[in-house]
Order: structure tokens, then sequence, then C-alpha cells
């Protein structure tokens, strides 16, 4: 969906494609025991990096890492490439795309391009930030077979039902990668993946091993996953 909303293009050089989809240095989307977020990504961290990609970032986004990581615990699984992808797709959540506007625009709260299928088609909006977050985090978790009920993006609950992602889903015989993702997200881009990576990179490099700005953000986000009256770990059935 890169295509549709806007690329990290403005921010990154592209250079020769990525490593494979199936390279084992991109991580299961499902977070397990041997698959956790590392301990430097932390919401106060993110904000930090996403400021630098954008230095005019509107002030209305000042929660929003602290939604990937709310979301990407309560439903399990790795948000922090959720986070990096949010970064290719929105521009640094500029909405540029070069020296143009994508055609997502900020009011949309549509942080993946959701139902954005290009030729100018905007694609689905919510109500805020927290819901748009949580939408893209259920769009990821139907990427990886594990679809929620009732999802708030109709793009998700038409995907899911019109079974377009069950042939590819059903030829791995290990757990779907953020490499995988990426590759089928946006099969009409070649560095798309590159992108991810490079988002992923950076992060590490330049601020995974600084001092956590706002550490009581990660307490705050694991407060918010605990205030649901239900599990949003119920999945309908793939």
């Amino acid at each position: 969906m890169l295509q549709k909303v806007g690329a990290f293009g403005i921010l990154v050089a592209i250079s020769a494609p990525w490593a494979s989809a199936a390279a084992p240095e991109w991580p299961n989307i499902m977070a397990g025991s041997d698959n956790q977020v590392p301990s430097c990504v932390t919401p106060g961290r993110l904000m930090v990096f996403l400021k630098q990609r954008n230095p005019d970032l509107n002030a209305r986004y000042d929660g929003i890492a602290t939604q990937y990581m709310r979301f990407g615990e309560e439903f399990g699984v790795r948000w922090d490439y959720a986070f990096y992808q949010m970064v290719v797709e929105t521009g640094a959540l500029s909405y540029w795309r070069g020296n143009r506007a994508g055609d997502v625009t900020p009011e949309q709260n549509n942080f993946a391009g959701l139902g954005a299928t290009g030729g100018g088609e905007h694609g689905e909006s919510f109500k805020d930030i927290e819901a748009g977050v949580r939408a893209h985090i259920e769009h990821v978790l139907l990427y990886a077979g594990h679809p929620v009920a009732n999802p708030l993006a109709e793009r998700t609950r038409k995907v899911h039902e019109w079974g377009i992602l069950n042939a590819w889903q059903q030829s791995f015989l290990r757990p779907i990668t953020y490499g995988d993702l990426a590759a089928k997200w946006a099969p009409g881009s070649r560095h798309y993946l590159t992108m991810i990576r490079m988002v992923a990179d950076r992060f590490e490099a330049d601020v995974c091993h600084t001092p956590d700005p706002r550490p009581q953000l990660v307490q705050e986000a694991r407060a918010l996953a605990g205030r649901d009256a239900a599990p949003a770990t119920a999945v309908a059935a793939s």
C-alpha cells in the first residue's frame, strides 16, 4: 500500500534491494519467548526517532508510539516493525510522497493505507489515532494468519472474507515474518522491503542506545492495554 499513501523516499536514499523476504533477520510477525521486541524499543525513543525524521511532526501524534506498544502487546505481535512500516507508509507522518502529497490525508488516521488502492482512492478513515493504530495492527495480524473478530477496518474484513491471503499463507511451513508481509503488502514496489529495513536499522543506529526521555510511556501503554473489558486476542476462525 506504499504506492497509495506516502513513501519514505524523502527521508532515505534507495539503494539495491535488501535481502529476500525469507531472510532470517526479519522477525516473525507474532511475538514469542524467542521473538520479543528489543528492550531498547520504547515509545519514548520511537517518538525521538520520529521527530528526527519529521521535525514538523504535529503534536497530535504525541501518543502514537504508546498506542503501537499498547495494541502490539495486546494482540501479541512484534509491534516495533508495525511502527517502522507506519513510518514508511506515511513518510514519517508527513503524508508526502516525494514532492507531492499522498492519497491518504492526516485527518483519516489511516497509518497503513488501508483501502487506498491507488488512482486517488483515499481509503478508510478512523475516528482517532487510537483506532487507526488498532486497525493497522489488526491488518498485520490478518497477514500472520490470525484474523481478529470484528476488525475496525472494512478492508481487513473484506480481505479475510474473500480469502485473498489463504493460498499465500498456506505456502509457508514456518511462521510468517515481516519480510514476507512486506513482499506481499506492496508487490509492485522494488524497494518496500528495503525501506522498512532501513528504518529499523536507522532506529538501531541513531536512537536505540540513547537514554529514554520518557520511560513512563512503557507503563502507560501497558495500563491502556489492561483497560479493555474484553481480551483483544480473541480471533476469528481462519
